[in-house]
């Protein structure tokens, strides 16, 4: 059984940000989000290239707000990432805690990364998803690897 969300959404950053917002777009789900002041991602502001995602611009240049308003905004959060002690992933898991918001952490590298993703989904159900996680800089191959593996979760 599958189950879509009808739209997933991230914070633009490079890296697993922009794997959920490709993996939405390819699939032809809605995407968005909330991105920091200035679109700033680690390679620049880009706001040409996160408006096409149908990203919004935060009112603050804070990371952290940045991230409070998409795990606000969604019904559940997934979190790929190579260093889960890292300062992102753990404040991300935290909040999406005392939010009360579903979530899951996976490693990019994990052989059942697919399999974990498309049970999460499936037992939560969320309208909107939001994707999480390292930046492309702090664990090369993030980006296509999350957009794989959110593409294959979502076609099984």
């Amino acid at each position: 059984m599958i189950f879509r969300p009808e739209k997933i959404i991230s914070g633009g950053q490079t890296g697993a940000d922009i794997g959920g917002l490709l993996a939405g777009q390819r699939l032809g789900i809605a995407t968005g989000g909330t991105a920091p002041l200035g679109y700033w991602t680690e390679i620049g502001d880009r706001p040409e290239f996160l408006k096409g995602f149908g990203l919004i611009e935060n009112t603050s240049p804070d990371l952290e707000e940045r991230t409070r308003e998409n795990i606000r905004n969604a019904d559940a959060t997934v979190i790929f990432t190579t260093n889960p002690g890292s300062d992102g992933t753990l404040f991300t898991i935290e909040f999406c805690q005392v939010s009360g918001k579903p979530h899951l952490v996976v490693s990019p590298t994990d052989a059942d990364r697919v399999q974990l993703v498309s049970d999460f989904i499936l037992k939560n159900r969320p309208q909107t998803l939001n994707v999480a996680g390292n930046r492309e800089s702090n664990s090369q191959g993030i980006t296509e690897i999350t957009a794989e593996t959110i593409e294959r979760a979502l076609t099984r």
